[in-house]
């Protein structure tokens, strides 16, 4: 039953008195595997239809949570129960050499079982009566440090291609280009990074060309640029950039990467460039993406569907393991690391439900606003009024006379001018507050019996940013080593505050408009324009050194603090934009 070739379409006829042999009834018993076997492989596909979950115990031992997968020969592996093993006893352990990445994965597996005796004797003649009486089907896990080929594992391959660009020094660069590219369109190229056993920061940078795709706003090529902040030893990340392709007739062209272009540095030293440049063919088609992809996916040979090649195989996990004297520990582990997993048509149905409403949505009437009755603006009204609290540290030792300054943070009421009230509040040494402080230093902390000592307090905004900072001036001796000011904003009531109208009415408005984070924490922004039937814009950091956003709107924020402003801007009207600003402060 290991045999991976399929039926020839031969089955059992019965007849009365037919002479029924042990070929038979193993014929019987091929048939119907290989057919069901033939239909899991050509109409479910390949993956992890539930469960098989990998979990650490321990540094040295993993346990694998029951579940179900179809190969790429369509046999069915189950695992019933859950089970913990140990690294060392899974096959294929002793071909680790060094620490790095190794690949847990499942195959399937069937062994005779129920020994019996044979009252005819052994069919091979050797005098053994005894047989076995079942076949049990199971599962073996095995490990293997051989990276398989991504093209191989799934069907992404029909729509894309995976372009190495550069491979050495525990430094791999990828890059995923579409093999098709509708005219007068925006489509993405992925830089795909990975970094293994690289204790130096890595920055590398090179430039997307090509003959017919310019970069989004219209440039020649596309700058890819990347400077590690966060330094580790491991680390794996993808780069979405976007090319347009112009109004042309359907053709070929390619995606180049030019020698000169490339640089890649380890801390100050710089690597070894590209020995040749990458080129990759790409077809411009005006014809819809979904109808060439499912022509070129119909058209390949049936054995290609067939053949098991020895890539494929289906991946539980990745572990990356760390050579000791006597044995290999488990540093981290990446569940289904090359995300093969089965939707069931359930599943199916419930993604495309989602893209569905997704479509409602965006085809909702945008409805302007002077149309919208009064109360109708009262959900969407500017806030009038905010407040908090704000710590001032002082430090060990606190100088009368010295000024002191809270972090700069953002005050909730969007850009634009502010009154501003701060008040220091008198804690006791049991936490409580009763007392809020305001003036200059009219009462003493002696003459009063507080805890705050006397202080002169201001605040500063920034009405562009829409932040507020707070601060204060020591005015007697204090022990404490912070202060807490309370503070309260509100808008001019003669001052209205509305939507920027741009040109030809179209607007982009950010959400959220401000935003608080840590270093390196990341955070969603999302762009409605209004006006515009186009949605699509483009992301941007104006501070040089002030993170990163991704095309989706994911931003990254830098390891340093500091306020930082996002842009979109609309991708059909250049000049419509609109910011959004970031505080990156420790909490």
């Amino acid at each position: 039953m290991n045999n991976l070739q399929y039926s020839t379409g031969e089955r059992n006829r019965f007849f009365y008195g037919k002479l029924m042999t042990p070929r038979d009834f193993e014929d019987e018993q091929t048939y119907f595997n290989d057919k069901r076997r033939l239909g899991n492989r050509m109409l479910h596909g390949t993956g992890v239809a539930a469960g098989l979950g990998v979990l650490l115990v321990d540094n040295q031992t993993f346990s694998l949570e029951a579940g179900m997968a179809l190969d790429y020969q369509g046999r069915e592996i189950v695992v019933p129960d859950p089970c913990v093993k140990r690294i060392s006893t899974i096959r294929g352990f002793d071909t680790i050499r060094d620490s790095g990445d190794v690949y847990l994965g499942i195959a399937y597996r069937e062994e005779p079982c129920e020994s019996t005796f044979s009252v005819a004797g052994s069919a091979e003649g050797n005098g053994i009566r005894q047989e076995f009486n079942r076949m049990r089907e199971g599962y073996e896990l095995f490990l293997t440090t051989r990276e398989p080929n991504r093209a191989l594992l799934g069907v992404d391959s029909v729509l894309y291609d995976l372009c190495r660009l550069y491979d050495q020094d525990g430094i791999r660069i990828t890059l995923q280009i579409p093999r098709y590219v509708n005219t007068d369109d925006v489509f993405p190229v992925r830089v795909l990074f990975e970094k293994r056993e690289v204790s130096a920061p890595v920055r590398f940078s090179f430039r997307l060309e090509s003959d017919l795709f310019q970069g989004p706003k219209g440039e020649k090529y596309v700058q890819v640029e990347y400077v590690e902040t966060e330094v580790t030893t491991q680390k794996e990340l993808s780069l979405d950039y976007s090319m347009r392709c112009g109004r042309v007739r359907d053709d070929y062209t390619e995606i180049r990467v030019p020698i000169d272009s490339f640089a890649l540095y380890f801390g100050s030293n710089q690597a070894e460039g590209l020995t040749q440049p990458l080129r990759k063919s790409v077809e411009v088609t005006a014809r819809p993406l979904r109808e060439v992809v499912l022509e070129a996916y119909y058209t390949r040979h049936f054995d290609e569907f067939l053949t098991a090649r020895e890539d494929q195989a289906i991946y539980l996990a990745k572990f990356h393991v760390v050579a000791t004297q006597n044995t290999f520990l488990i540093e981290k582990v990446v569940r289904n690391p090359f995300h093969q997993y089965l939707a069931n048509p359930q599943m199916l149905e419930l993604l495309q439900h989602l893209d569905r409403e997704r479509q409602v949505v965006q085809s909702l009437p945008i409805v302007p606003e002077t149309r919208r009755e009064e109360n109708d603006r009262q959900p969407d009204a500017v806030r009038r009024t905010a407040g908090g609290v704000a710590t001032v540290m002082l430090g060990m030792s606190p100088k009368v006379g010295r000024s002191y300054f809270s972090h700069e943070f953002i005050h909730g009421l969007g850009a634009g001018e502010l009154c501003v009230n701060v008040a220091v509040e008198n804690t006791e040494n049991n936490g409580s507050n009763e007392t809020l402080i305001f003036g200059d230093g009219v009462f003493t902390a002696e003459e009063f019996s507080l805890a705050a000592p006397a202080c002169s307090v201001g605040a500063m905004v920034n009405v562009k940013k829409g932040t507020l900072q707070l601060g204060l001036k020591l005015l007697e001796k204090t022990g404490q080593q912070s202060i807490r000011l309370r503070w309260w904003a509100w808008r001019p009531q003669e001052e209205t505050v509305e939507k920027e109208e741009l040109t030809d009415g179209v607007t982009v408005l950010i959400t959220p408009n401000t935003a608080n984070v840590e270093p390196l924490q990341q955070i969603r922004f999302t762009a409605l324009v209004e006006g515009s039937a186009t949605q699509e814009v483009f992301w941007s950091v104006v501070e040089k050194n002030g993170g990163s956003i991704d095309r989706n709107g994911l931003y990254t924020a830098p390891p340093t603090e500091g306020v930082y402003e996002i842009q979109a801007q609309s991708a059909k009207y250049g000049n419509i934009r609109a910011s959004a600003y970031v505080v990156v402060s420790k909490q």
